[in-house]
């Protein structure tokens, strides 16, 4: 199963559109919504997790949000930790809503978990040193 994480930035033209339902039943992708900001006649904001047997379908399914005027950024690896800065405080840990940021039990560092980052960014407010970030917000 190939599958990718999204941040798709909807203009106001283009919030009102079928486009979610579009991916699913024209190009076979599974949606996984992980994070909404949309508002009518406004600019919106969906971080999608999007799954498909076929990486080209996936592909597919992005250029189709592009030629529809959909900002499409992946967010593969777009929490930064910088570990230089980190003190291991274990602050960001205990506001991770997805389980992304824990301690590891022998040496009590920060590990990072990318995959089940939700991009909600409380690790980053209440980094006291800004050790976290996400790449592109």
């Amino acid at each position: 199963m190939y599958k990718c994480r999204v941040l798709l930035t909807f203009h106001a033209g283009t919030v009102n559109l079928p486009l979610t339902y579009n991916l699913i039943k024209r190009f076979d992708i599974v949606v996984n919504i992980l994070q909404a900001k949309v508002y009518p006649d406004e600019e919106g904001q969906l971080i999608v997790e999007m799954q498909n047997e076929q990486s080209e379908h996936i592909q597919e399914g992005i250029r189709y949000l592009e030629s529809e005027g959909v900002t499409v950024q992946r967010l593969d690896e777009a929490l930064r930790f910088d570990s230089d800065l980190c003190f291991h405080c274990g602050a960001c840990t205990g506001v991770c809503k997805g389980g992304a940021l824990t301690m590891a039990p022998d040496t009590w560092e920060l590990v990072v978990a990318q995959e089940k980052c939700l991009f909600c960014g409380l690790c980053i407010d209440v980094c006291p040193v800004k050790a976290l970030s996400l790449e592109g917000r």
